[in-house]
């Protein structure tokens, strides 16, 4: 799906052609221009027309856009596609479209991903358009619904709260590494950052007496009481306050981009991660501070890859790895040696998202093996294997048992552990319906393989039911139940199983509080 925000795009005529006009003017002895050229206030409306009506919408002069064009379902949308991935956006002018399909699924955050968000504390801001200059200036990506009234005059009053900020893991995206996926034909940039909080913007002529400096109801806990009708808006402002902000869901929307445009240089794989040797590495104490350095420098890279590793970006998180041990090449150190510590551990966990599950799970398996020593259970290591491969492995050279543990994984945390969204807990539902008369259970004790529909029959409409669709999740149960007892009269019985399915998901049942 395309998030498309259509915007004005200022049409230009040949500047030659418009100064031929303006002379034109000037020789008929200052004769005015036509009544249909002149806009509020005099100006003219052949600077639409002008090099500097059409650079007013250059993206390059606004990389940080309000999206209050934006909608609930937009909004939800996006931070869907930021859970897993970066997002690639084609910005022309006064024009942004979210290119959705600008991503790999089978190998999730392989363009990169984003970093937990960073809480902030502050207050509410304001931005007031007085002119059609400041609208351009200021909300560029407004211009399309806002233009015309700015023109006749109308001004604008907007308030914005900001509670948190998430960046992503990756500096640059480069534009070769794009090539091979076609939902990304037309991108120019993509969306290093975006700021999380709340938005209100309305006319001026619409504003009510201001309360503790706010028209909108700023930090009102809620209360509709002293709130200004918002042309537009993201999010609640009354909800927003300081550092309770964070824990309000209507408080952390997203309210503004910060974008990057795709690099054209090549995409070093490997970056240099040793500097020429200086005079000071001459002598012993030079050469003994380098290593020091080189130490320091790293540790942090190690660190870094904990971190993308967190935001699930694998293929950074493993060059990291490979510049933690460029730098620190003592065996006992190295992320590719299975008894070097945790290091190792951080590898395997970066190759299963990486897309190279095979090679993550052998070299997990390694590092338990080296970290347990003479006391090692092959057979806890190989669960312990299974349960890892399942909560990090992707991509399309999945075998049918990993993508099974990966399916019962995300039906796991959707049901139990956190919340996914309808469309996840749909798919690991049906791959584990088609896999479960192929993937065998290695023994009587492969609890995760074993009895697959007694587990789906819980899991699967409980992850639906929290995602918040609730006809998917009798749906799903009534499949499962008639599939799991069907020599059972009451798996036939509309009316039994529609029981049956209400005390397993009360928030579903009829009546039940939203």
């Amino acid at each position: 799906m395309h998030l498309t925000r259509t915007r004005r795009l200022v049409r230009s005529l040949p500047i030659a052609a418009i100064i031929a006009g303006a002379t034109t003017v000037a020789a008929c002895g200052g004769a005015s221009l036509p009544k249909g050229d002149v806009e509020h206030g005099g100006q003219s409306s052949l600077i639409d027309k002008s090099f500097a009506g059409q650079n007013r919408c250059s993206a390059k002069n606004h990389e940080r856009p309000f999206i209050i064009e934006w909608d609930a379902t937009d909004m939800s949308s996006f931070q869907s596609h930021t859970s897993n991935d970066v997002v690639f956006v084609k910005y022309v002018g006064c024009e942004l479209q979210v290119l959705d399909s600008c991503r790999d699924d089978s190998v999730k955050g392989s363009l990169g991903s984003y970093k937990p968000v960073d809480w902030t504390s502050g207050s509410v801001e304001t931005l007031d358009i007085s002119d059609e200059g400041e609208l351009y200036a200021k909300l560029p990506l407004g211009a399309a619904s806002l233009d015309g009234r700015v023109k006749s005059g109308e001004k604008f009053h907007m308030e914005y709260y900001v509670s948190g900020t998430r960046n992503a893991t990756r500096d640059k995206v480069y534009r070769k590494d794009l090539t091979k996926l076609a939902g990304c034909a037309g991108a120019t940039h993509f969306v290093y950052g975006y700021n999380l909080g709340a938005f209100a913007l309305g006319s001026t002529k619409s504003l009510k007496g201001e309360v503790n400096g706010s028209y909108f109801g700023f930090g009102a806990g809620g209360s509709k009481a002293t709130e200004t009708k918002a042309d537009k808006k993201g999010g609640e402002l009354a909800a927003c306050k300081g550092e309770s902000s964070k824990e309000v869901e209507t408080c952390k929307v997203p309210i503004r981009l910060t974008l990057r445009e795709i690099s054209n240089e090549e995409n070093p794989d490997v970056t240099a991660s040793q500097a020429p040797e200086t005079p000071d590495a001459a002598n012993l104490a030079g050469k003994l501070k380098a290593e020091t350095d080189k130490e320091k420098k790293a540790a942090e890279h190690l660190q870094t890859a904990q971190q993308k590793l967190a935001s699930r970006d694998g293929k950074s998180c493993i060059a990291e790895l490979d510049n933690h041990d460029k730098l620190d090449p003592r065996p006992m150190g190295l992320s590719t040696n299975p008894k070097a510590g945790a290091a190792p551990m951080f590898r395997a966990q970066c190759l299963m998202l990486a897309g190279q599950c095979s090679a993550g799970k052998q070299m997990f398996r390694k590092q338990q093996e080296a970290s347990q020593g003479a006391s090692a259970d092959g057979d806890q290591i190989d669960k312990f294997v299974d349960v890892i491969a399942g909560k990090f492995c992707q991509g399309g050279t999945m075998s049918d048992r990993d993508q099974f543990l990966k399916a019962r994984m995300t039906l796991t945390e959707g049901a139990w552990q956190g919340k996914k969204d309808v469309a996840t807990c749909q798919a690991a539902y049906q791959t584990i319906m088609r896999l479960r008369t192929t993937v065998k259970p290695k023994d009587d004790e492969d609890s995760l393989v074993k009895d697959p529909l007694m587990f789906l029959l819980t899991a699967a409409p409980t992850c639906l039911a929290r995602a918040g669709d609730c006809d998917a999740s009798y749906k799903a149960y009534a499949e499962i139940a008639s599939e799991q007892y069907k020599d059972q009269k009451w798996s036939k019985d509309p009316a039994q199983l529609r029981r049956n399915f209400e005390s397993l998901n009360k928030k579903c049942a009829k009546g039940a509080a939203p």
